[in-house]
């Protein structure tokens, strides 16, 4: 019976190492950003400072050169794909940073799915840092999870021109924050949703605004821009800035 003992033990170290394997990344899938797409047309009227929080991908920087000569990339999916805590990454992705400075704000920020590995907690940080190197009325482009889980490690994502590419460097998956577009105002101060859709494939695109007015109603007879313009102190009602 050794013979039996054997192949079970055998037997029971290759359920073993099964078990341990990691689940591979699934394919690349490609999605609509209408969000991004409205994001980048305000931009083309003239050179604009661009920040964008993901890794420096070729696709990226090409699509971005149509846009603006000045960009910044701080990799805070780099930060957090080494280990690092959400706030230890927020630091040490804007720490490598160049500082452009009042002069050279920044006129959009492309976040991708960060904020849902950042969390509620983290954010507020984020905040701090990124909302004084903004130009008022800079978008900040995000995309939420709405669903239970997501990827244990944000995405990478490549800009297809109307589309997004998006890739996953694991399979394994961990409970999403399920942050909703009505908290961001709260957790990311200096910052007010200005459009929210949910896509097709389930995920939240929000566009942020940056401004200095906090608490600022939205209804739906009252658009963000017009309650923005009411807080401006009197002689400065101008238009704001475009779209």
């Amino acid at each position: 019976m050794g013979w039996l003992a054997g192949l079970r033990r055998q037997s029971g170290s290759a359920a073993a190492a099964t078990a341990a394997a990691p689940e591979p990344p699934p394919p690349p899938e490609r999605h609509a950003a209408p969000g991004l797409v409205q994001a980048f047309a305000r931009l083309e009227a003239r050179p604009r400072r661009i920040l964008d929080l993901g890794p420096p991908l070729h696709a990226n920087l090409s699509r971005y050169a149509r846009l603006s000569p000045r960009i910044a990339i701080g990799d805070l999916t780099g930060a957090l794909e080494d280990g690092l805590s959400p706030i230890a990454s927020i630091d040490e992705a804007f720490a490598a940073l160049p500082r452009g400075g009042l002069a050279e704000p920044f006129e959009l920020v492309l976040a991708w799915d960060l904020p849902n590995h950042l969390g509620r907690e983290a954010l507020p940080r984020l905040a701090e840092i990124l909302a004084p190197r903004c130009a008022e009325g800079c978008h900040l482009h995000a995309l939420l999870e709405a669903g239970k889980t997501m990827p244990a490690l944000p995405r990478r994502y490549r800009i297809r021109e109307e589309e997004l590419e998006q890739e996953c460097a694991t399979g394994e998956q961990i409970a999403s924050p399920r942050l909703m577009p009505g908290e961001l105002d709260r957790v990311l101060p200096g910052f007010v949703v200005d459009k929210s859709r949910l896509l097709a494939h389930g995920v939240q695109e929000v566009l942020m605004l940056r401004t200095d007015h906090a608490e600022v109603p939205i209804t739906r007879r009252a658009p963000l821009r017009r309650e923005l313009r009411k807080t401006l102190p009197r002689g400065r009602q101008g238009p704001l800035p475009p779209r």
